[in-house]
C-alpha cells in the first residue's frame, strides 16, 4: 500500500480524534449551560472567562480521582466495558463525510503525490451497515459493566439497556431502509449527494423515516425520555453505579460522542449533510461544511432540549413504543418508500 496514502489516513484519524474530543469536551459545558438556561440559574461561570475553562477542570478532576476497584467485581470484564463503549463511539466517526473532495495546497500535494483528498477517513460501500453494526457492538459496553459490577442496581440497568436497544435498533435500522431505497446506495457519501436537489426529510417517505428514526436515536443513546438505564431514581445511576475516576469517565464520553454522532447521522440522511439549500454553496467546501455543522449543532442542541422538558417513561411505555408503534410504522413507510421510488421518483 502507497506509504503517502497510509500518512493522509494516520493525519486524519489523528486531526478527527482530536476534534471529536473537543467537542465532546464543550458539549457537556453546552449542556450545562443550556440546563441553567432552561431552569432560570447560573451555570458554569468561574473556571475561566465565561466558564470555557470548565471541561478543562472537569477532565483534570477525572484523571486526578483516586481508582478504586470494588472488591467483588470481575476486574477484567469490569475494565474492559467502559473501554469497548469508547472504541465503538470513536469508530462510528471514521465513516463520516464532513464535505467533498478537498484541493490540497500545491506544496502539500507535491508532498503527498496526489491534489485532492476526501473530508473522511473511509468511505466503504456498505456505511450505513457499518454504523448500525458498530452501534449495536456497543451494548457490549453496557452490559459487561452491568454484569462485572456484582451490583443488583447496575446488573438492572444492563438488562434494561440490553432490551431497549435491541427494541429500538429494529426500528432504526427500519427507517433506514427507506433512505436506502430512495438514494439507491448504502454508501453515505451516495445518500448525500442524492439529496442535492431535494432533501429526503421533505418527501412524505422521507419525513416518516426522520420521525421514526429521531425517537429511536433517542433510545439508542439512552437519553431521556429514554434514560431507563439509569434511571436514578430506581437505579441509584444504573449499570455503572460502581464506576468511578477515568472510568467513569470514559462512559461519560462515549454517550456524549454517540449523540454527537448521531447528530451527524440525522444531517447526512434527512438534512442534506453538506449540500447548502439550493445548491447555491455546492461548489464551494467551505460553505457546504459550515452548513453541515450549523445543521449538526442544531441536533446536538436537540438533545438538551428534550432531555430538561420531557419527563422519563415508564418501562412498559417504552417497550410499546418500540414493538407496537415505530416497527409498524416503518414497515408501512419501506412500502411507502417503495412506492415512491417507483411512480414518483
Amino acid at each position: 500500500m502507497d506509504l503517502n496514502l497510509i500518512l493522509v489516513w494516520a493525519v486524519k484519524s489523528g486531526l478527527l480524534f482530536f476534534v471529536i474530543i473537543t467537542a465532546c469536551a464543550y458539549y457537556t459545558l453546552a449542556e450545562r449551560v443550556v440546563a441553567a438556561f432552561i431552569q432560570d440559574r447560573r451555570g458554569p461561570n468561574r473556571a475561566g472567562p465565561l466558564g470555557l475553562f470548565q471541561p478543562l477542570a472537569d477532565g483534570i478532576k477525572f484523571l486526578t480521582k483516586e481508582e478504586v476497584f470494588p472488591s467483588q467485581v470481575n476486574k477484567i470484564t469490569y475494565l474492559i466495558a467502559p473501554a469497548i463503549s469508547v472504541s465503538c463511539a470513536i469508530m462510528a466517526w471514521a465513516i463520516i463525510p464532513f464535505g467533498g473532495r478537498f484541493q490540497l495546497p500545491e506544496f502539500l500535494s507535491s508532498l503527498v503525490g496526489f491534489t485532492d483528498v476526501d473530508l473522511q477517513v473511509a468511505n466503504p460501500d456498505t456505511g450505513i451497515l457499518f454504523l448500525l453494526a458498530i452501534s449495536s457492538l456497543s451494548v457490549y459496553g453496557v452490559i459487561l459493566a452491568g454484569w462485572s459490577s456484582n451490583n443488583k442496581y447496575s446488573l438492572m440497568g444492563s438488562i434494561r439497556a440490553t432490551a431497549q436497544m435491541i427494541s429500538y435498533e429494529l426500528p432504526l435500522g427500519l427507517s433506514l431502509t427507506a433512505i436506502v431505497l430512495m438514494a439507491g446506495s448504502l454508501r453515505l457519501t451516495d445518500i448525500n449527494n442524492a439529496q442535492k436537489d431535494l432533501w429526503f426529510v421533505f418527501t412524505l417517505p422521507g419525513f416518516m423515516a426522520f420521525l421514526i428514526f429521531s425517537v429511536a436515536m433517542f433510545a439508542e443513546t439512552n437519553r431521556l425520555p429514554f434514560d431507563l438505564a439509569e434511571a436514578e431514581s430506581e437505579l441509584v445511576v444504573g449499570f455503572h453505579t460502581e464506576y468511578g475516576a477515568f472510568k467513569f469517565a470514559l462512559f461519560f464520553i462515549a454517550e456524549y460522542m454517540n449523540m454527537i454522532t448521531m447528530s451527524t447521522v440525522v444531517t447526512l440522511l434527512f438534512f442534506g449533510g453538506y449540500n447548502v439549500p439550493f445548491g447555491l454553496g455546492n461548489d464551494f467546501h467551505g460553505l457546504g461544511i459550515a452548513f453541515f455543522l450549523l445543521k449538526v449543532v442544531f441536533f446536538a442542541f436537540s438533545f438538551m432540549w428534550v432531555r430538561w422538558t420531557l419527563p422519563r417513561f415508564r418501562y412498559d411505555m417504552l417497550m410499546s413504543i418500540g414493538w407496537k408503534k415505530l416497527i409498524p410504522w416503518a414497515l408501512a413507510n419501506i412500502v411507502l418508500a417503495a412506492t415512491y421510488v417507483v411512480y414518483w421518483k
